[in-house]
């Protein structure tokens, strides 16, 4: 009988801290608005403000959000970035998407996709996700990267990155913050 009421303690235990992980995830996330985007971000995750001293000049595109996590992990920081820029050709979310990820494969090095997701963001917009393994150059660490894209409003593209540790396997929660995008 003891056996019965520790096992089903256990298994209560187990449901309600699998449950608790979820609700918390999703009630740690705080709203960033931009004058053409919505965005969740983890509550601990800083806004970086002076990007434009801080960060590196993107090849293509603005900043429009940069982020990174408060806490480390093995000297690293999980971080996200989003870039936009005036959209010179009409095309698709999904197509964009695709083809910045045909980009990566060249531009990293060591770059390894794991996965591909289709995505719809929170304004009803579909995309893809890549997720993939590589590294920016010879003196960084091999870390992963979930990329989307989104066009808006047919004028504009983003693009969506955030960057975690190789160490991370389940990324679903990652997409799932990547859906919170939407346009104005």
């Amino acid at each position: 009988m003891f056996k019965k009421y520790l096992i089903l303690f256990v298994v209560f235990i187990f449901t309600s801290c699998s449950s608790d992980t979820q609700s918390t995830w999703e009630n740690s996330l705080k709203w960033v608005e931009n004058k053409n985007f919505d965005f969740k971000i983890p509550w601990n995750w800083e806004i970086i403000e002076d990007k434009e001293n801080i960060l590196p000049k993107a090849k293509e595109g603005n900043i429009e959000l940069a982020a990174t996590s408060t806490s480390i992990s093995n000297g690293f920081s999980n971080n996200l970035l989003i870039l936009s820029d005036d959209l010179k050709k009409l095309t698709t979310s999904k197509d964009y998407s695709m083809l910045n990820n045909m980009w990566a494969e060249t531009d990293y090095l060591e770059y390894k996709k794991i996965s591909t997701n289709d995505i719809t963001f929170a304004d009803g917009e579909v995309s893809l996700v890549y997720e993939f393994e590589a590294r920016y150059n010879l003196d960084t660490p091999k870390l992963k990267f979930i990329q989307t894209a989104s066009v808006c409003n047919k004028t504009k593209w983003y693009f969506i990155t955030i960057a975690l540790p190789t160490s991370v396997t389940d990324i679903s929660r990652y997409i799932e913050l990547l859906s919170t995008f939407s346009c104005k």
